[in-house]
Parts: C-alpha cells; structure tokens; sequence
C-alpha cells in the first residue's frame, strides 16, 4: 500500500516536463521503496479523513443578527469553516483539484456558504443594529470574520476557474470545462447565490462579479443556455408567489399561521423571495448581457408586468391590514424598485440596439398593466424614449408611437398620489438620512403609485361598491353571522362570493379567523357627519337622506309651493273645466277614422293605391302615369253592389225591428208568473214567421245559388250565379271591411 505520506514531500519541481493536469502522473515510493505512478488528479491526494464542516446563518430569521449565545455558536463554527477554506487554499495544485473533485464535502461547504450568506441589500440595516446593540464589540468581530470567510470563499471561486496558476500547474482548456461542468463545481444556482453575497454596492465587488462571469462564459459556454434556461424560473416564481398571496388560509404561506415569532406578518417570507428575485434578476443582466434577448423570447417583462399589477397591491393590502409598520412594507416598495430596473435593463438594450418595432410592441404589451406603468411611466417617461427612437428608426408607424404615449400619460394622470404614500416615502428618507449609506439612498424610491392605488384607487372602488347588497348577499347564505363581522370581512375581498367561499373553506385571514362573527354593527350617525359638514345640527329623523333639499342639490322628491301638485289643478272649479281626457279620447278614435281611397287633389290618383309606383315621386306632376279606366270601371261597379247591398241589409232589418216589436208586445201578454215561455210557442211562431216570409215553400230568387235538391240539376241561371258569387266574394262579408264600417256608420254606430 502506498505510504499517503509521501504526499507532503515537496519536491522544487515536480513536474518538469511542464505537463497539464490531466497528463500528468507523479511517482511516489512506498516504505519498501517500490515505486508507483499515480495521476494527478485522483482520490489518493486526499488525505482528510474529517469530512469539511458546514456554514450556518449569521442572521436569523427575517434579517435580524444573532446575538447572545446564538451569536457564539455562530462564530465557532465560522472559525471552523474559516480553516477548511484556509487548508483548501494552501493545497497544491493537484491536490486542490483532488479535493474538489472526488471530496464532496469540499465543494458542499462552498455552497452551503453561499447558500447561508448575508445578502448584500441588508449589510446597512446590520451595522446599524451593531451601532444599537449592547455588545458592539462581538458584532464587529462577527462582521470581521464573516468578510474574511467570504473572500476566502470568492478566492476559492477564483482558483476554480483558473486554468494556469503557473508553468508546471494548468489545466488543459477542454479538460477544465469538463472537470466545471461535469462535476457541477460551477452552477448557475451558485452563481446565483455568488451575486446575492456579493453585490455590486461596492465598485470592487462589481469588477470581480464580472471577472468571474466572463471567466466561466469564457471557459465553458454552455452555461449561457443554462442560464437562459434558469430565467424560465422566474415565471414559475411569480405564480408560487401569488397562490400563496391569494391562500391566506394555508399553513406556512402567505397569510398562514406565523411560523416563526420573529416575523411581523405571514407574508414576510413571500416579500423576502420576491426581494431575492428581483435584486439577482437585475445582477444577472447586468453582468451578463446574453441573457437580453432570452428575455425577449421568454416574455420575462410581461411578467413582470403581470406580477406588479396583480400581486403586488394584494401583498401590499394584507400587510397593512395586519400590521402598518411591517419591514416588508418596506422590502416590496425596494423589490418594486429592483423590477423597474430590470425592465429599464431591458428597454434601454432594445434602444441601443435601435430594435423599435420590439420596443414600442412591449410597451403597448405592458399597457394593460396599470400598476406598472404608472411606476414605470414616473420612473422612466416613455416619451424620452420614443423621442430618441425616432431618430434611429424614423419608419416606426406614428401611430403606434402615439398610441403608446398616449396610454402611459394617461394612465399616470389618472393616478394620484395617497396620504399613506407620502408617510411612507418621508419614513424612508428619514431612515436614509440616518443611515447615510448608498443602499438606504436606493431604498428611498420615489413614490410609487401601488400605495396610492390601494388606498386612493382602491378605496374609491370600495365607496362605489354597494356593501349593504353585499351584506344581504352573505346574510342569505349565512344568517348566523353579524352583519359587523360581515362588513369587515368584505373589506378583505371583492366581492361577496369571495368572501362566502373564504368562510366555507374555512380560509380567513389570521387577524378574521378568531374575532366574533356575531358582531353587531352600528351605522354612524347621519346627524353627526351633518353637523360636522354644516356647523348646524338639525333634529329631524330625515335629515341628511336623499329626500333633504337643505343638503341635497337635486332631492329625490317633488317641491310642492303652494296648494296643489305642480302641473294639477288648484280647485274644483279648474278641476271640473279640464277636457283633456276627452280630447285624449278623441285622437284616440281619429286613429280609426276611414281612409278613403279617392283621387287627391292634385289628380296625381289614390293616396293608397296598391299598384302605385313610389319610382315617379321624383318625377313632375304632369309625368305621372294616367289612373287606369280598368281600375275606375271595376271601382264604379264594386260601389254599385254595395249601395244594393247596403239597401237590402236595411230592408231586412226593419223587417226584424218589426218582429222585435211583437215579441216584445206578446211578452207584455204574459203573466208575471210566467218565468220563461214554453219552446213549443217559440218554435211555432218561428214557424208561422217562415210561412208569412216564403209563402210555404222557399222561391228561388234571381240571384240564388242554391238551385235543385242533388241528382236533380241544376239549371243555367244558379250555375252562372254561382261563378257571378265566386268572383265577386271579396266585395261581401268579411272580405270588404269598408262595406261594413259604411254600414255601421248609416246605423249610428262609432267604429
């Protein structure tokens, strides 16, 4: 067995033939003195039998430092870790390789590092808790050792990439990508943990975030398609973040139980994820400028867009209502600030490219997204773009341009500003006005018209909202709850099926979930806002109501001055001089006044004429076409038949007032005990009455069509009758209304 020992044994050079990692074998002898080739790079190199140890927070939850014996224990096992870091530095070259390679601890504690590390965006709110805490002194060795462990770990990095440290210690080129991207020694993950750690707040830090970046996209490629890759996360980040916004109820989410005492509000957690995302999104680009055009591609601004304007103001909503003074107030205005970067990044990349179809088609994209553009339109005016758009892309379609102008301007001057956004603004310039550092200064955004939607925009949306229907709405389904508990639950929802749902499923809000739901609820007083308004108080019950013409411009109600209604009469005397119902009476029936069909003054034929031609309106009277003798020949004769129509109909009904007048002087005969006469005295006067008409058997009239009984023929005159009736039918019964109403007419009755 080979004597690990002989490791140690230094020899001035090694490899003389200055050959590369993967070529190279050292030659070692054992205590017997045989001798092997081993390669470089192989596990025998390593000697540590104790695996490396691993990192823990020097923050706890939610930000806040360590202290007191969490703080000990933190420091003695970044001592710990320091000295690993140390060993792996001062390590050959071979045997540092070794070590990253087939020692997995090794490269776990490097990652675990990063993983644990303070974020750079909260390095001011540290020292100032170190300025405020009893024990200054431990802090300040705790920040002295957390700086050396992460230049130690960015050196590490450093050695990673290297692919020559000198003459007789390189990596050949394929060999050094392979042994990066084989083993995961670099990932996009730990480059993404590196930026956080690092940050560019410092113009050091910046300058090696960028050394190493474009080492690694030097050395191996492929990591910009893992990174354009990676970037599909961000979609699937900004769902995760919304149902657990949307979940209230849900353990562990959004407005889940708190897990952890320490945190002001469930939500702390989801505003811290949405903090990281957007502070290494923004790094990301920056220091890798490749990854523009994927976000093209994937449509990464639209989801931005898309997040900011549906996310955002709900997270926002929750956090005040559970606490107004929450730090992650704070958090979502700097994440909404580091995503107006990011977009920034973007658009200002498309114009120096002078890509302006892609520009201005984003911009219109992002439109629908009212939260965001009006932060965006106060960050970065569209207009300034576009104006220096149109000098390198001058065949842009103006109307687009407008219309993108137009938009942005608008939705910003529809928005304005609310008191709790300016408390808000003068708190954080407060806080960096104490502080005096470059981070606080970029935590003092300007204000940002979330704040001022939710609470100018949202509640002039919640005023316009009928809560007293909504209130019936839930009491329907659930009449056991108090109509005070009701009010305050659809404060929290939008509508009353939301809030229905959210109580079946038992899903309320934390600060909901054990209040009383038999709450009662008392309205304010009308007369207390009138007096406050008025300086006056007043003492009728219908003071303030629709009804009250002393606070009402336009009362729902009538003025009454004076006797009697507007518009009616103001005796009896008036009231028994109006006619105007018989002169509504009297248009009524002029409606069924008969239109003859006669020729019109003008001699130009009938004013209803079926075969009139509407097509000579247009041409002079004495160009109109003649009325036709035909038609003036069959109207002269249709009148003519009901002239001897109209004489019989007149002859057969004095004939029956004749007979009326004997029924009525018979009935007079009658004793008043008879109640009803007997049929058979009917039915022989019917028959007398017949007798007297027909003289015993019926005579066929000229104009009859009866004719002989069946099988006996018929004879010429009733078969010519017959046709004389077929063709002639319409001037009788109900084919000829006109007949008839002349008719009525001679009989004294009103049609």
């Amino acid at each position: 067995m080979v004597n690990k020992k002989l490791t140690n044994n230094n020899t001035k050079d090694y490899n003389p033939e200055k050959l590369a990692l993967g070529d190279l074998k050292l030659s070692l002898a054992d205590s017997k003195g045989v001798r092997r080739q081993i390669p470089a790079l192989d596990e025998h190199w390593i000697a540590r039998e104790k695996p490396f140890g691993t990192y823990i927070c020097m923050l706890s939850s939610y930000g806040s430092v360590k202290s007191d014996a969490a703080l000990e224990e933190w420091q003695h096992v970044a001592t710990g870790c320091l000295q690993d870091f140390e060993f792996l530095l001062h390590l050959r070259h071979h045997e540092f390789w070794s070590y990253m390679v087939h020692f997995e601890s090794a490269m776990a504690a490097i990652v675990t590092f990063l993983q644990r590390a303070n974020p750079y965006y909260r390095q001011d709110s540290n020292d100032n808790n170190a300025t405020t805490n009893s024990n200054g002194n431990a802090l300040s060795n705790a920040k002295m050792l957390y700086s050396q462990l992460l230049n130690h770990v960015i050196r590490l990095i450093m050695r990673l990439i290297t692919e020559k440290e000198s003459a007789t210690e390189w990596i050949a080129p394929e060999h050094h990508k392979s042994l990066l991207y084989n083993n995961y020694l670099i990932s996009v993950p730990l480059l993404c943990d590196l930026v956080i750690a690092v940050g560019d707040a410092d113009a050091q830090n910046a300058c090696v975030l960028q050394t190493i970046f474009d080492t690694v996209l030097r050395v191996q490629p492929e990591y910009i398609k893992d990174l354009q890759e990676g970037l599909a996360f961000y979609e699937s980040a900004f769902l995760s973040m919304q149902i657990q916004v949307e979940n209230e109820g849900c353990e562990g989410a959004g407005g889940g139980a708190l897990l952890d005492p320490a945190a002001d509000t469930p939500y702390d957690d989801v505003v811290l994820f949405a903090l990281d995302c957007a502070y290494t999104l923004r790094l990301l680009l920056q220091l890798c400028p490749q990854l523009l055009l994927a976000c093209e591609q994937l449509k990464l601004v639209q989801s931005i867009a898309n997040f900011y304007d549906m996310t955002v103001p709900m997270l926002y909503r929750n956090i005040y209502m559970i606490n107004a003074n929450a730090s992650s107030l704070r958090w979502l205005n700097e994440a909404r600030q580091q995503f107006l970067n990011v977009v920034r990044t973007i658009t200002h990349a498309q114009l120096e490219a002078a890509r302006g179809q892609q520009l201005v088609e984003l911009l219109q994209e992002c439109l629908s997204s009212q939260t965001f553009v009006i932060d965006y339109q106060r960050q970065y005016p569209v207009e300034h773009d576009i104006a220096v758009l149109l000098k390198t892309c001058p065949k842009i379609k103006n109307y687009k341009v407008d219309f993108v102008i137009a938009g942005y301007q608008k939705t910003l001057s529809r928005c304005t500003s609310g008191v709790l956004a300016d408390e808000q603004l003068s708190n954080a310039n407060t806080d960096d006005e104490e502080e005096g550092g470059a981070q606080g200064a970029a935590m003092a955004v300007t204000t940002l018209s979330t704040v001022a939607t939710i609470e100018t925009g949202g509640s002039s949306g919640r005023n316009k909202r009928d809560i007293d229907l909504e209130v019936s709405a839930v009491l329907d389904v659930l009449p056991d709850l108090g109509m005070g508990f009701i009010r305050r639950l659809l404060t929290r929802y939008d509508n009353s099926e939301q809030a229905i749902a959210a109580i079946l499923d038992d899903n309320l809000p934390p600060d909901l979930m054990h209040m009383d739901r038999q709450e009662v609820f008392i309205p304010a007083d009308p007369q207390d806002k009138l007096q406050r308004q008025m300086g006056v108080r007043h003492y009728n019950v219908h003071d303030g109501d629709r009804y009250d013409v002393l606070t009402q411009d336009n009362p729902q109600c009538i003025i009454k001055q004076g006797k009697g209604l507007p518009g009616e009469a103001r005796n009896a005397e008036q009231l028994l001089d109006d006619k105007r119902d018989i002169g509504q009476l009297k248009q009524r029936y002029q409606q069924y006044a008969l239109v003859e069909e006669t020729p019109d003054e003008a001699g130009t034929g009938a004013e209803y004429d079926d075969e009139y031609d509407d097509s000579y309106e247009a041409l002079n009277d004495g160009q109109a076409p003649p009325i036709s003798l035909l038609r003036a020949k069959l109207q002269q004769q249709a009148t003519a038949a009901n002239s001897a129509y109209e004489a019989q109909d007149a002859s057969e009904d004095e004939q029956d007032d004749d007979e009326s007048d004997e029924e009525q002087q018979k009935q007079a005969k009658r004793g008043p005990a008879d109640f009803c006469e007997n049929p058979e005295v009917t039915r022989a006067r019917y028959q007398q009455r017949q007798q007297a008409k027909y003289g015993g058997q019926r005579q066929h009239q000229q104009g009859d069509v009866t004719g002989a009984p069946k099988g006996q023929g018929q004879s010429q005159q009733t078969t010519r009758n017959r046709g004389q009736k077929e063709a002639h039918k319409s001037s009788r019964a109900n084919h000829n209304r006109k007949a008839g109403a002349a008719f009525k007419r001679s009989k004294g009755m009103l049609s």
